[in-house]
């Protein structure tokens, strides 16, 4: 018997294995709705979600303030984004639309693992991608990646659906178009794509001796290029007629190259990665299904398909700089249903030599299990770790008014401009170090007068002195202020950089005093300066805080109110 027959005759999903699907699927979704809750939020799902604050709000990005991130996605989130409001969970709220698009990621999954094996390998391989946590948490995150790894399964999808013609390819191409404005690492994407196509060719010319129809190929190619250019030549056009495509392409390609090596060094890099050799394991397996495979086109689907997956490490580790947990959604989604075929493929040996005794999906059903111990252990869903952050939002919100500015790293408010265009983060960081971004944010801050700060670990050495020298905590940010050290003689000086409305408190709420001679009990609004104050009392504690604030029930001496 042929594996194709091998696997036709068992390839009929069971009630039993209908039954553990549906009970998997639903502890999912049941941990979907604590995680989404509970699980921390990553720090660049607030950084989109101010952008689309920024559509929402007549800010364009690129030029009216920083993104390096492809713009499709997140204009898509602008009406749900305003139907939600300001609110501080809108993290948690937004993660439920990425809800649907993993369902039909794993839709996809299921249609590529029934195409190029078995409906029964396509089921578990769906399974599989459900449960493993790399995926479930990342796509369970409020990012671009997860739209963009949803198109890459459909293409795939469209392309081991059967014969490739024109209309075929060009919606592919049309789906790497999408891609491509949704993030620009559909590059790598691209490059495995053709690389595999090209192997695929010359594999079949091998083994069959025929020429390829290079004038069918030019011509699908060409198709295919067409379907690509449409949605991001609308994009450029867009921005173009905006006069911001300079900026567009500094954000998005110009300010992320940064050096990475030569592609030798890159892949030595990542030597002791074991995803990097998980090549050999897929193609030996390929090699033994695509060799029994008595159907051309279901060879070709087969080969093409175990190409892709065989290369994606290989290609991202030489040609992708900055490499991130969430880069690994197409792969993981890909090999799942290899590993499905795998294990099907051990069961069903299992239950022939136990004469029935063990389960054909024994092995299947402790590999989800294994997921899920490995999901809880990793990740409890009943500890709520995104507390300090939605407290960022409401003391933001509660503190501050619309058109005020907030200094965060990348967003994390949300809701409120940023004084400084770039985010703070490592490349920026790296590129402020070598001179090739200019540091002003103390200068962004005096002239914003921004009364309100996020703490970051990101800040040069002079910013992070200039906020430790004019801001105070309360709460879970920070404001304009500073603490004070009285002396026993009631005298002392102290300079204000950033302008404001100053009020003067004690460790008892309240202190007074004159302020260059004239007296200072309420709220003033002080200018940048040096300033002699004289105290009626000597307390154990002074400051300057912004008033409002202070009027809104904050104090540096104290926890939130």
């Amino acid at each position: 018997m042929s594996t194709d027959d091998e696997i036709k005759s068992k390839s009929k999903i069971s009630a039993t294995e209908l039954w553990i699907g549906a009970l998997i699927f639903s502890i999912l979704l049941v941990l979907r709705w604590f995680y989404t809750s509970t699980r921390g939020w990553d720090s660049d799902e607030p950084q989109h979600l101010h952008v689309v604050w920024g559509w929402l709000n007549g800010l364009l990005p690129y030029r009216d303030l920083f993104d390096n991130h492809m713009p499709l996605f997140q204009l898509l989130s602008v009406p749900l984004f305003a139907l939600l409001g300001e609110r501080p969970d809108i993290v948690t709220a937004m993660r439920w639309a990425m809800v649907p698009l993993m369902a039909l990621g794993v839709v996809a999954i299921y249609f590529i693992g029934s195409r190029v094996f078995s409906r029964r390998i396509g089921f578990w391989g769906a399974v599989i991608a459900a449960a493993l946590p790399p995926i479930y948490f990342k796509m369970g995150e409020y990012r671009p990646d997860v739209l963009w790894g949803v198109i890459w399964l459909l293409i795939l999808a469209v392309v081991s659906g059967g014969r490739l013609r024109q209309g075929r390819l060009f919606i592919v191409g049309l789906l790497f178009g999408i891609a491509f404005c949704v993030s620009m690492k559909t590059t790598f994407l691209l490059l495995i794509f053709v690389a595999a196509a090209v192997a695929t060719v010359g594999v079949r010319f091998y083994q069959t001796k025929r020429i390829p129809d290079f004038p069918r190929i030019v011509k699908g190619t060409g198709i295919a290029l067409c379907g690509m250019l449409i949605v991001p030549l609308l994009v450029f056009l867009f921005f173009a007629s905006q006069d911001a495509l300079g900026p567009m392409y500094y954000c998005v390609i110009g300010h992320n190259l940064i050096p990475g090596g030569t592609v030798w060094q890159r892949l030595e890099a990542h030597l002791v990665d074991p995803r990097l050799w998980l090549f050999i394991p897929v193609l030996v397996i390929g090699t033994l299904l695509v060799s029994r495979t008595e159907n051309e086109s279901q060879m070709v689907r087969r080969l093409f398909f175990l190409l892709v997956v065989s290369l994606f490490c290989p290609v991202v580790f030489a040609t992708w700089p900055l490499i991130t947990k969430q880069d690994y959604i197409p792969f993981f989604s890909i090999l799942s249903p290899v590993a499905a075929a795998f294990l099907v493929w051990a069961g069903d040996r299992i239950h022939k030599a136990t004469n029935g005794v063990a389960p054909a999906f024994l092995l299947l059903s402790v590999a989800v299990a294994g997921e899920f111990v490995w999901m809880i252990k990793s990740c409890p869903p009943f500890e709520d770790r995104n507390k300090d952050e939605q407290a960022v939002i409401a003391d933001t919100l509660k503190l501050t008014h619309p058109g005020e500015t907030v200094l965060d790293a990348k967003g994390q408010a949300i809701f409120r401009r940023r004084p400084y265009y770039y985010v703070l983060e490592t490349i920026t960081r790296v590129r402020a170090d070598k001179g090739e971004i200019v540091d002003d944010v103390p200068e962004r801050l005096i002239a914003e007068r921004t009364p309100v700060l996020v703490r970051c670990h990101w800040l040069t050495e002079a910013t992070d002195q200039f906020v430790k020298q004019n801001y105070v905590s309360v709460g879970s940010v920070m404001v304009l202020g500073k603490k004070l050290t009285p002396s026993p003689d009631r005298r002392l000086r102290f300079e204000v950089t950033v302008p404001g409305k100053y009020v003067m408190v004690d460790d008892d709420g309240d202190a007074s005093g004159k302020l260059n001679g004239v007296d200072w009990r309420e709220p003033r609004e002080l200018a940048p300066g040096t300033y002699t104050l004289i105290l009626d009392e000597v307390p154990k504690s002074l400051a300057i805080v912004w008033a409002r604030a202070v009027e809104k029930g904050y104090s540096p001496f104290v926890g939130t109110p």
